[in-house]
């Protein structure tokens, strides 16, 4: 019958309780990458998402696209004024 070596069989068990423990933490530094990438990812994708919406606020023009500026509000109306209150319904009979 082989003898029980007590001392060797504890160094074999904390051999591989420190191999079980590096394995443990190379796990969950590996999964704790992953998650900051994705992480990273989703914050890159949230901001270009607000960036995209933003941008199309900033950068509408409110000027017309024409070379020929339309005239403003108060020409606009005042030759409105004109028309209404220079029309003359016997105009039209002189003939």
């Amino acid at each position: 019958m082989k003898l029980i070596e007590i001392p060797t069989i504890e160094r074999r068990a904390r051999a591989l309780r420190a191999l079980d423990t590096q394995h443990s933490k190379n796990i969950f530094t590996e999964r704790l990458h992953l998650y900051a990438l994705l992480f990273a990812s989703s914050i890159l994708s949230l901001l270009n998402t607000a960036a995209e919406s933003l941008r199309s606020g900033f950068s509408w023009n409110p000027q017309q696209p024409s070379g020929k500026p339309s005239p403003a509000l108060g020409i606009r109306l005042n030759r409105l004024a004109r028309r209404l209150f220079a029309w003359n319904p016997q105009a039209q009979h002189h003939g």
